[in-house]
């Protein structure tokens, strides 16, 4: 059995409370939150305890979750990997490039697992274009871009907006567009990019970015997105020597369907696949996949060395904005 440690009882919490629930080596033994009732809530409905911090409880679990905004993720990892836990971190894996160095180099020297929780490649649709580009079916990967655009905050209080809190849709959202393009297609060498920030009262919080990458491979990637959108709908896909492939769907986040076409088939194919992302079970996916890697003793394919080349890429993408030029990935 896997005791774990919820840190956070928000949103993204009750996704993997949730899925954790239903992993029978899975054991969440206990909830911290600043916010002591939405504390409580998710520990009676998990049957967990309620800790004040993180300290009074790391010792006796095997796992911390840490499910906070990324300006808090550098603490309270280190305290965790400090006390030889092993850490799911959401993403961003933190604002700045020396928080997630430190949390690295941390987890590196303790020997434990420290896996971003990238939840994008646990959908159907884009384990599906991973697998037809890695099949070789594109021939030689000339693009790839993602597209997601809608609006993106919900009304009412929310982490992303607080001035306290908030890093902008650059680094906290793109990381998911990142991460996705160096799994399918590869590392990025260098970016070019504006962003915009489209409401006046919330300023530093940019929220529509269009960004052109060169790739290892000398093909090119794309992101458009906007979080500002009155119309919704999202596409990721490739294009090589060969092939065609896309995943597309209407909304920021859910698939429809997977089409692709390749040099020796005379119509494209469409396979739908229906993955709206509140019931894509990527989270079962996903927690499933890490709690095997803890039970068999395998280090997870997503490290925290990935969560920080997302994040170089994303002040990349900032840096190039400010500075109007071409600012090559370090």
């Amino acid at each position: 059995m896997i005791d774990i440690i919820m840190v956070g009882a928000g949103g993204i919490a009750k996704a993997h409370a949730s899925s954790l629930l239903k992993i029978a080596e899975a054991n969440i033994v206990g909830v911290v939150d600043l916010n002591r009732e939405k504390a409580e809530a998710m520990a009676n409905t998990v049957g967990a305890s309620v800790y004040d911090r993180l300290e009074d409880c790391v010792d006796s679990v095997d796992v911390v979750y840490i499910l906070t905004p990324p300006s808090t993720h550098r603490e309270l990892a280190l305290k965790a990997i400090d006390a030889g836990k092993h850490v799911v971190c959401e993403k961003p894996i933190a604002i700045s490039v020396a928080d997630a160095s430190a949390m690295v180099q941390a987890a590196k020297q303790a020997n434990v697992k420290l896996m971003i929780a990238f939840n994008q490649r646990f959908r159907k649709g884009f384990k599906r274009l991973k697998t037809w580009v890695d099949e070789g079916r594109s021939g030689v990967l000339v693009n790839m871009w993602s597209q997601r655009m809608g609006m993106g905050i919900p009304r009412g209080y929310n982490w992303r907006t607080d001035p306290q809190l908030m890093c902008g849709m650059s680094i906290e959202s793109l990381s998911h567009d990142i991460d996705l393009i160096r799994w399918v297609a590869g590392e990025i060498v260098d970016v070019r990019a504006n962003i915009v920030i489209s409401n006046p009262d919330l300023e530093g919080f940019d929220d529509n970015a269009h960004v052109v990458f060169t790739l290892a491979n000398g093909g090119t990637a794309v992101i458009h997105a906007s979080w500002s959108s009155h119309l919704g709908m999202n596409s990721r896909g490739v294009i090589g020597t060969h092939g065609t492939a896309v995943v597309d769907g209407p909304g920021l986040w859910d698939s429809q369907n997977f089409r692709w076409k390749t040099s020796d088939m005379e119509h494209e194919r469409v396979e739908v696949i229906n993955d709206s992302f509140a019931n894509s079970g990527s989270y079962e996916t996903e927690n499933r996949y890490f709690i095997d890697c803890l039970v068999n003793e395998r280090q997870p394919t997503i490290t925290g060395i990935d969560g920080l080349a997302a994040l170089k890429v994303s002040h990349a993408i900032l840096d190039s904005h400010h500075k109007k030029e071409v600012v090559t990935i370090k």
